[in-house]
């Protein structure tokens, strides 16, 4: 177990704010513009294949000698059993808005996530500094190996129950992460409507439930919700949808520009896009399956079945049926490189907490 100050000096962060993973958005040169500024960088390896994942690794190391983290799902969330009668409804209603954007056939749904212990000998062959996960428990023996590297483990959850569950398995810090935040939440422990506790509510349960360090994610875009999180009892904040109008990510620019025009009322939590519940901006895709929710595949075969469709809508430059993931938090986004962003930030917690000790 990582005493608070060890672990922020292990990490070397001198203002702990973390770049949350963003998987099919983090890029190595956005991982490393965070680590250089002063924050822990992430980068998203759910669905990268080992190899790739080894070379990103390699690119990663070649922009920055700061920590960096790499995270991975739970290995419980690859498989899913897909039926001929589950999948041909989808298909049929998919067709439709294939043939309005001429893309082509609907494909087949295929694996895209994993496979868990090949992406993690990566992790261990290539000795990465901190390892998080995403969707429930690693297995023991993954964290007892990655420790063994010297490597610190990093995981999700959304409530007390989760947080405590994954304590035992060994992690050395939970992220706290309320139902504000953009994209899947990393709920395990119980159905979705049972943990849409906010932030503000979960960041203290949390922080008085265990022995590790906390980490408050979930719609913290700015100074204020950073000195917020650390007056709830966090350590550091998780923050990814502060993170989409920077230039070194990998999304598309339909997606940045509906990030940077989002409104508070915008973001809504849907399974349409991939299967799982997953907060994102509304657009025409969200409104028309609305009435077809029953038809949804699986995760991730949903997500899957569905790539092609948001790839050609996003290509065209038509936000109508591209997953845009973002929190609650999008309409405080600004358009800053992620130095730009993390040295804002930075000065700002300082001006904030100054002005709070003159109170």
């Amino acid at each position: 177990m990582w005493p608070k100050t060890e672990l922020i000096d292990l990490l070397k962060i001198a203002h702990p704010i973390i770049q949350a993973p963003m998987a099919g958005a983090s890029t190595p040169e956005l991982v490393a513009a965070v680590s250089n500024a002063g924050g822990l960088g992430s980068y998203g390896g759910a669905a990268t294949p080992p190899a790739n994942l080894r070379s990103i690794i390699r690119q990663i190391r070649e922009l920055t000698e700061q920590p960096f983290a790499v995270n991975l799902f739970a290995p419980a969330v690859e498989a899913y059993q897909l039926m001929p009668e589950q999948q041909t409804p989808m298909s049929e209603l998919l067709t439709k808005w294939h043939n309005e954007l001429n893309a082509g056939p609907v494909p087949e749904p295929i694996p895209i996530l994993g496979p868990f212990r090949d992406q993690f000998a990566v992790l261990l062959e290539e000795k990465i500094p901190v390892f998080s996960f995403h969707f429930g428990p690693a297995p023991i023996e993954a964290i007892r190996e990655i420790h063994a590297i010297g490597s610190i483990v990093l995981a999700t959850a959304t409530t007390v129950r989760e947080a405590k569950a994954l304590v035992e398995a060994g992690v050395d810090v939970i992220i706290a992460q309320g139902f504000e935040a953009g994209g899947h939440r990393g709920t395990f422990a119980v159905p979705y409507e049972h943990e849409l506790i906010g932030t503000a509510a979960l960041v203290p349960q949390i922080a008085d439930a265990v022995s590790v360090p906390v980490v408050a994610a979930g719609g913290i875009m700015d100074a204020r919700g950073i000195v917020a999180a650390f007056a709830l009892g966090a350590s550091g904040v998780q923050m990814g949808t502060a993170f989409l109008a920077c230039p070194e990510n990998n999304i598309s620019e339909v997606y940045r520009q509906a990030v940077l025009k989002c409104q508070d009322e915008d973001t809504v939590i849907t399974e349409i896009f991939s299967g799982k519940p997953a907060r994102a901006i509304r657009n025409r895709f969200i409104h028309e399956m609305e009435n077809n929710k029953d038809k949804v595949l699986p995760f991730p075969a949903q997500m899957s079945i569905g790539q092609v469709l948001r790839q050609a809508s996003a290509q065209q430059s038509i936000p109508d049926f591209v997953s845009m993931w973002a929190g609650q938090g999008a309409v405080l986004t600004e358009a800053l490189s992620a130095g730009e962003l993390i040295g804002k930030i930075i000065q700002e917690v300082q001006a904030v907490t100054a002005s709070l000790q003159l109170k």
